[in-house]
């Protein structure tokens, strides 16, 4: 009876971490924007190498006792190896869980990984030169789930919880399906790495009902990706009546532009064949100064029309965002002399983009953060990690926009801006970059005025 309960227990312990590594590997994550869907491959692979170790380990169990004395070494070699590779596997989920992250102190708990392996080797080979061979593979199992098992499955399981914290904080439906998720890895970790399966049948059981969770919190936190899938789909169909709506307004805007261009030369020419034929009298000079300030002002919104009907696409290459950032305030030095300009950019923010484009789109931001300010000149500009990718935020110290105004913001040629002073197409133009970058571009009212943000996919590279 015991051999039968013992034998169902692995059979079910070793398929539930089977089903784990399917249920991942079965998801189309290639398109998805949540960041953890680049880590769950690996969670996926420590499912599939753990599953064929516990169904091993069953097998031992079954016939442990018929092997000879001349296969033990060979068999206990083996059973470290296929525990170290699968524990490995979890460890590497972790790993790419803190990279991910946006703790405040994940670069120093991601130093703890090869601090593990660096404790591991040089515990094995101490084992080695001290103990006798059988009793010292005896101890490297246990260290095996001492160190990978309990310290790299709590490292993980720890990660996703904090992960779970950044969606919610982000108000991502569903988020707390994957904190669950972290905390039956984390009892899975305390199970495997601190319980001895010679105490009795209820430690694989309790190890089981552990990965059980663990695979019915998945199923749950992977239908976000299901949700989110659709959710693409639905934008992109927005994104293609939006995109042909602007194309034929495009269309429209640049024959007008190209049409308009014609006579404001001759009408600038006119201007400077007239100056010179005029007398030096102060109101004839005034009338002309305000014609060509006309006539420049058309010419600056026909190149705006042009600029907006071109759409031109990105030539897509690893960027620094942070550098970028720099490098547009630079251009902007001379507008930004009376202003205080609080940075707060976190290192290494890479991302895939056109670093001209996304220049063009911080210079139009700052630009516009600039012209709402009233009495207080401070402009705050932050660029950080976060669960969804790498978010850029400019606010300023204005009066911020009428929530009605809000939703219209983005619309072609709609501007708040004196008449005369805003075309009413950079922000247009701005969010046709960020989508291009697969972003959105999003503007709220926030504590101190207009809050500008938009967010993309980080850099693999």
């Amino acid at each position: 009876m015991k051999e039968l309960i013992l034998f169902n227990v692995y059979l079910f312990y070793g398929l539930v971490f089977f089903t784990i590594g399917c249920v991942i590997s079965f998801r189309n994550l290639k398109f998805s924007k949540l960041a953890i869907a680049s880590a769950l491959p690996a969670l996926a692979l420590f499912g599939f190498t753990h599953a064929f170790h516990e169904w091993s380990e069953l097998y031992l169990k079954l016939v442990g006792g018929e092997l000879s004395q001349q296969w033990w070494i060979q068999v206990k070699l083996l059973r470290i190896a296929k525990l170290l590779i699968s524990f490995l596997a979890l460890v590497w989920f972790a790993w790419q869980m803190l990279d991910i992250l946006a703790a405040p102190h994940r670069r120093w708990l991601s130093y703890l990984v090869p601090i593990l392996l660096a404790l591991y080797l040089s515990a094995t080979l101490i084992h080695l030169l001290i103990f006798p061979v059988e009793r010292s593979l005896l101890l490297s199992v246990q260290l095996t789930r001492w160190i990978f098992g309990l310290a790299g499955g709590s490292l993980a399981g720890v990660a996703m919880i904090y992960y779970a914290r950044e969606l919610s904080a982000n108000h991502h439906q569903g988020a707390q399906w994957f904190g669950y998720c972290g905390v039956a890895l984390l009892c899975y970790a305390i199970a495997a790495g601190l319980l001895s399966s010679n105490w009795g049948i209820w430690v694989p059981m309790v190890r089981m009902l552990s990965a059980f969770g663990l695979l019915l919190g998945l199923l749950q936190a992977l239908k976000l990706f299901d949700l989110e899938y659709q959710q693409q789909i639905e934008e992109q169909q927005r994104r293609v009546m939006r995109g042909e709506k602007l194309r034929a307004i495009g269309e429209l805007a640049s024959g007008i532009a190209h049409e308009i261009k014609t006579p404001l030369s001759y009408a600038t020419l006119g201007c400077d064949l007239l100056e010179r034929q005029l007398q030096p009298d102060e109101a004839q000079q005034k009338q002309l100064q305000r014609i060509r300030h006309g006539l420049n002002r058309a010419n600056h919104i026909s190149q705006e029309v042009l600029h907006f009907a071109r759409n031109s696409t990105a030539e897509v290459q690893p960027v620094d965002l942070g550098q970028v950032i720099h490098s547009a305030l630079d251009l902007m030095q001379h507008r930004l002399k009376p202003f205080q300009v609080q940075l707060d950019l976190e290192p290494n923010l890479r991302v895939m983009g056109d670093e001209i484009k996304l220049e063009e789109v911080i210079i139009n931001l700052v630009s516009n953060a600039i012209d709402a300010s009233s009495d207080t000149l401070k402009l705050t500009i932050s660029a950080t990690a976060g669960a969804n990718g790498i978010e850029v935020r400019i606010s300023d110290c204005g009066s911020g926009m009428a929530p009605a105004l809000l939703t219209q913001a983005l619309s072609p040629f709609f501007t708040t801006k004196p008449q005369g002073q805003g075309t009413g197409l950079g922000l247009t133009i701005c969010q046709q970059i960020i989508q291009q970058h697969q972003g959105e571009l999003t503007l709220s009212n926030g504590d101190t005025g207009l809050v500008a943000q938009f967010t993309l996919p980080r850099s693999a590279s």
